[in-house]
């Protein structure tokens, strides 16, 4: 037996009902369509018989996904900053007096030797 349900647009992101519905995509198909208020949720478990407790679920799953995006758009300048601050000290600043020379220097007959002439084949 199928269920329909409808979310408000305005409470919930697309992307936070996506998220919530690909998070039961192992236990139910679910088909998702818009109206123009409304997001429109129609799950079928996939077992056949828990189709209240699976919505509870989901609901609980809309409102964890949109905490994890209210979160995420509050904390996104100091997450780019512990980021930015990290890749910052990992640039290496090489001086010329301490890079050693022989490092640089190669033979260039070893390098432009043709290898198969060089083993004999």
């Amino acid at each position: 037996m199928d269920q329909r349900r409808t979310y408000a647009r305005d409470l919930y992101e697309k992307e936070v009902l996506l998220k919530a519905a690909y998070a039961f995509t192992d236990r139910a198909y679910i088909h998702l369509d818009v109206s123009k208020d409304d997001y429109l949720v129609e799950i079928t478990p996939k077992n056949g018989n828990e189709n209240e407790q699976i919505f509870a679920e989901f609901e609980n799953e809309l409102i964890a996904q949109e905490m994890r995006r209210i979160v995420a758009e509050k904390t996104k300048n100091i997450r780019e900053m512990i980021v930015a601050r990290a890749l910052s000290s990992t640039i290496i600043d090489l001086k010329e007096e301490d890079m050693d020379e022989e490092e640089d220097s190669f033979e260039a007959d070893l390098i432009l030797t043709n290898w198969y002439e060089q083993d004999g084949k």
